[in-house]
């Protein structure tokens, strides 16, 4: 409920429109700008956010003195409420606004601000034409110059290093790296992959990595030796279309990975661990109890559970106790993995899988690494049995009284 009186409300809605009469109904506003006086009109700031708002209305209104900040503070680059990104008020680009403020996209940024004062020295009208989609009819002349600029943070030697690529729901994002990548870890460490993971619903990542040398017929300097690796890591995306046109560089072998970072993957990682160490496979199954349509409760157990075994869990007597009619029970049991079955004593630390099935079963099921054995309602006594005809079975109804009539 919104507490402020119709004074307060009045006052900061003659405020808001104000600065939107200022601004063009809010277009020369910065998002971040125009998103401060929504949330001020519909009650959701806090005291900073107030303060912020105040302000705001200072410079719009009383100094006039508002002006779009620069987007990451890079000089002459503004966004507007549509993702489009300009120069000195020109557009350039496009950004998502889930990508836009990671620190991958500043990286971007200061390339697309350099290519558009390069074309400003040359004298070339800077638009998305000749930045984006035409810049190859720029690029070599670009790239001999910015090579000069890292064979002097080179100290004009020679060097190793890496193009990765990341694929992932048909995006695709490239980054260098000085020295060359041979830990997956890293790559997933990297700003680009951060920004990328959680994104897109596919959770599958394929990546190449390509390794190259770049000769110039001196030795080569370890990347422990450049004094600013990250502004050479640039560069270098800069200058490997030109030095690969030209001959300058020795392609060494590359690699493709088809990888997960989810959370999920990494878990699966840690069972197979546990199962290639245990040798066999897992049994395992997911209980589900309801009461009354209203709660759920969720929990694994290792290999397929009596109903008995399951009336002995803490889950199922609190449920039972909250829910006297009306309970119902079902289990789909899975198996992951090859060989025999493990069982929970021959596992060293059974409670630790279970804790990893929370974090990993909905990663397996998902990516169909899990086979389904058998789906069973012990409530209305029907079980369906994959291993065999999966076909419906009716087994007796002795547990009826626990949950609802058939």
């Amino acid at each position: 409920m919104d507490k402020r009186t119709q004074a307060e409300l009045r006052e900061i809605c003659d405020k808001a429109c104000a600065i939107l009469k200022k601004t063009n109904d809010g277009d020369l506003l910065d998002p971040s700008d125009l998103k401060i006086t929504e949330y001020a009109v519909n009650g959701h700031l806090n005291e900073a956010g107030r303060e912020v708002f105040e302000k705001l209305y200072q410079r719009v209104v009383i100094d006039e003195s508002y002006t779009k900040p620069y987007l990451h503070d890079i000089e002459h680059i503004t966004r507007d409420h549509m993702g489009y990104i300009y120069y000195k008020g020109i557009h350039v680009e496009h950004y998502d606004s889930d990508y836009v403020y990671s620190k991958a996209a500043k990286n971007e940024l200061l390339e697309l601000k350099r290519r558009c004062e390069f074309l400003e020295r040359k004298g070339i009208e800077v638009s998305c034409g000749s930045v984006v989609w035409g810049w190859e009819n720029h690029a070599d002349e670009y790239g001999r110059e910015r090579l000069i600029e890292l064979d002097s943070h080179l100290k004009n030697c020679s060097l190793y290093y890496s193009r990765v690529e990341i694929y992932n729901s048909g995006r695709e994002y490239t980054y260098f790296t000085c020295g060359l990548v041979e830990d997956l870890s890293k790559i997933k460490d990297h700003p680009v992959t951060q920004s990328m993971i959680g994104r897109y619903f596919d959770d599958e990542y394929v990546i190449t990595v390509g390794n190259f040398a770049y000769f110039n017929g001196k030795e080569i300097i370890p990347p422990g030796e450049i004094k600013d690796t990250a502004e050479v890591e640039k560069l270098l995306a800069c200058c490997h279309g030109y030095i690969t046109k030209h001959g300058l560089l020795h392609e060494l072998p590359s690699a493709t990975y088809k990888t997960d970072f989810a959370e999920g993957y990494e878990n699966a990682l840690r069972l197979d661990k546990i199962l290639n160490e245990a040798g066999g496979s897992l049994e395992y199954s997911e209980v589900f109890m309801y009461g009354q349509g209203n709660e759920q409760k969720k929990l694994y157990v290792i290999g397929i559970p009596t109903f008995d075994e399951v009336k002995e869990t803490f889950e199922y007597k609190y449920m039972r106790e909250m829910y006297e009619s009306g309970l119902t029970v079902s289990v789909t049991s899975y198996q992951y993995g090859e060989g025999e079955p493990i069982t929970a004593t021959e596992l060293q630390n059974p409670d630790d899988v279970v804790d990893l099935l929370y974090q990993t079963h909905e990663y397996l099921d998902k990516h169909d690494l899990s086979e389904e054995l058998c789906w069973n309602d012990y409530t209305r006594g029907l079980r369906v049995n994959h291993r065999t005809e999966n076909d419906y079975q009716s087994e007796p109804d002795e547990e009826a009284e626990d949950g609802y009539e058939p």
